[in-house]
């Protein structure tokens, strides 16, 4: 019964999952394991949730979105500086999104946002990508 609790928090975060990969299959290499990983966090954290954490809403956006960011941070880690940042940035989101400001708009748009932002900055300023452009320009 518990695990029928969490089945449209997972579809959401699988949707959100996709929803991310739309915009990072052009800078990530086979981004398609983005899409796997956050989904894998989703069910994961979930579980973790429901096996370890007592009956209180207030750990819920931190486990998840610890759980989402670490699994997602694998893939970050060779694509951009700093990606180490991400980690803290998914449970920041996360917690605010799914513990301190929940709701029907609040639950997605914040973390998105956050987590949105947080990857153009990842991306824009991350000299990892920048120098394989180059060295692709010039072959």
């Amino acid at each position: 019964i518990f695990f029928f609790k969490g089945i449209p928090i997972i579809i959401s975060g699988v949707i959100i999952a996709v929803l991310q990969w739309s915009i990072l299959y052009k800078r990530i290499q086979k981004a398609w394991r983005w899409i796997i990983l956050s989904s894998l966090g989703w069910i994961g954290g979930y579980i973790f949730i429901i096996i370890f954490v007592p009956s209180t809403n207030l750990l819920i956006g931190p486990v998840l979105g610890g759980a989402v960011g670490v699994l997602q941070w694998l893939l970050l880690r060779k694509e951009v500086d700093w990606a180490g940042w991400w980690i803290l940035i998914s449970i920041l989101a996360w917690t605010t999104g799914l513990t301190l400001i929940p709701g029907a708009l609040t639950s997605g748009s914040l973390p998105g946002a956050l987590t949105g932002l947080t990857l153009e900055i990842l991306f824009r300023f991350s000299s990892k990508g920048k120098q394989e452009e180059l060295e692709t320009n010039e072959i």
